[in-house]
């Protein structure tokens, strides 16, 4: 999953939320990090989702479906079109409207502006001046993604075309995430329920 499913699977605690991004950007075993419990704990959740998300039967299937040379990058390529997918299915796993929610992540980032990793600190900026959270239904939003992620991935790849494949996989992709979420929603209920009493 990508940034906007993180976050939406966080809930609404701000630490979780922290720890939702800060998973993509923080290595290592979570008893040396040097961050709030409730971050860690965020980025505990961050790392089951994402195992969870990779060994599901519907994300497998589908991955193996993709032909030569997609399959090889299927995972990062669906990872953005689920987050595509939970735009066009909002109001059935989120409470509230894009914007609303995109607000509050855009000022939970700004608080913490100067505390968090560069590469995020980056991120954040961007992600408030292309208004990215309420974009992710947008096919150039989702084509600039791409874009960026095949610069930061470096070698040639097809990345920066992942488009061609919701073009072509779009009714599987949104089935496939439509089995995922849910057992995504689940694992993150059961997860903070019995974590977050231990902060």
């Amino acid at each position: 999953m990508n940034h906007l499913a993180h976050l939406v699977l966080a809930g609404d605690d701000e630490g979780l939320r922290l720890g939702a991004l800060l998973g993509d950007h923080v290595k290592g075993r979570l008893d040396r990090l040097t961050l709030p419990a409730d971050q860690i704990v965020g980025i505990d959740l961050h790392r089951r989702i994402d195992s969870a998300s990779d060994r599901h039967p519907a994300v497998r299937d589908l991955v193996t479906s993709l032909q030569p040379p997609w399959r090889r990058y299927g995972g990062i390529i669906l990872d953005v079109l689920f987050d595509h997918m939970l735009a066009r299915h909002w109001s059935k796993f989120a409470a509230g409207s894009m914007d609303e929610f995109g607000a509050e992540i855009d000022a939970l980032l700004a608080a913490w502006s100067g505390e968090l990793p560069p590469r995020l600190e980056r991120f954040s900026r961007w992600a408030a001046a292309t208004g990215l959270w309420g974009r992710y239904g947008e096919r150039g939003m989702l084509a600039e993604i791409f874009t960026l992620i095949a610069r930061r991935h470096g070698r040639t790849s097809p990345l920066a075309d992942g488009l061609v494949i919701l073009d072509r996989h779009d009714l599987a992709i949104e089935q496939a995430f439509l089995a995922l979420m849910p057992d995504l929603l689940e694992l993150s209920r059961r997860f903070r329920y019995s974590m977050i009493s231990s902060i």
